[in-house]
């Protein structure tokens, strides 16, 4: 197989979102009284690559027509991969996960994968162009990585917080992301936020949706359940960033301000992983 092809299955999984899939179970890890056996971490980790990637294959071909405006560089519109081969790599990602999974299966972990399996698939076909529904698919999806983790663990409850905090902040990077690909979602009839609502609106939601996250965020710490290493690396690398981040939208929400906003946002949630990482020890 060439290196080219290659590196094109290698971007249909989006390797930023599995390293951030990876980073989570692993501090989920940490957060237990007991540090979980190594292999179950592994075994952990493989599932989360496999369904995050065989969720963004199928998204990417879903969005082939829409991609060759708001993201033409990836596989698909660039001719690296085709449509067929892309639902056919996501459906091999979304097997082997599963597979690997039977040796430690719990009617616990049958429902979450069967719930995450569900996720994935119907946001693609059916919520990601639906106003509100597709960023709290997105979102939900998430969280959902530190609840799968904990359970895997032995103590679901210690994903419990993590995953509140994931929603809230991939929640507010979808939205973002809906205000960058407006263009391309326009020629698709997808009904988003932003389109469906005006950019106004979007953009006081966003900022709201901001503040309600950074009022909130500190709320472990308040409630002993994170120690001051999580409140100094949330206030410094995560709060001051998000206040950036509102004068930033604030100040323009064109499509390539909101991808800079985008990619803010993503650096900032692996310094929330970070500062749940050290709140925990």
């Amino acid at each position: 197989m060439a290196i080219s092809k290659i590196k094109a299955f290698i971007t249909l999984t989006r390797p930023l979102n599995l390293l951030q899939g990876a980073i989570a179970i692993l501090v989920t890890a940490t957060l237990m009284d007991t540090f979980p056996d190594i292999k179950k971490i592994i075994i952990t980790i493989l599932i989360v690559w496999a369904y995050t990637g065989g969720g963004n294959s199928i998204n990417d071909f879903h969005d082939a027509e829409i991609d060759r405006i708001n993201r033409p560089g990836r596989p698909i519109p660039m001719g690296d991969i085709s449509r067929k081969t892309a639902l056919y790599f996501a459906i091999s990602l979304f097997f082997f996960g599963s597979l690997i999974s039977i040796p430690i299966l719990t009617p616990e972990i049958v429902i979450i994968l069967a719930i995450s399996l569900f996720s994935l698939v119907s946001y693609s076909f059916v919520f990601k162009t639906r106003p509100f529904w597709g960023n709290f698919v997105v979102a939900f999806i998430l969280g959902f990585c530190f609840i799968f983790a904990a359970t895997m663990f032995g103590d679901y409850y210690k994903g419990l917080t993590p995953a509140l905090l994931a929603f809230g902040f991939n929640f507010i990077r979808e939205l973002v992301k809906d205000m960058q690909d407006i263009e391309g979602d326009k020629i698709q009839n997808a009904q988003t936020i932003p389109l469906k609502y005006g950019l106004p609106f979007a953009q006081k939601l966003t900022v709201a949706l901001i503040l309600i996250l950074m009022i909130g965020a500190p709320v472990p710490f308040i409630l002993n359940i994170y120690g001051i290493y999580f409140l100094i690396t949330l206030i410094i690398f995560v709060e001051f960033p998000l206040l950036y981040v509102i004068y930033l939208i604030l100040k323009d929400s064109s499509p390539d301000s909101c991808g800079k906003i985008a990619a803010i946002l993503k650096g900032d949630i692996f310094f929330g992983l970070l500062a749940i990482l050290l709140g925990g020890l």
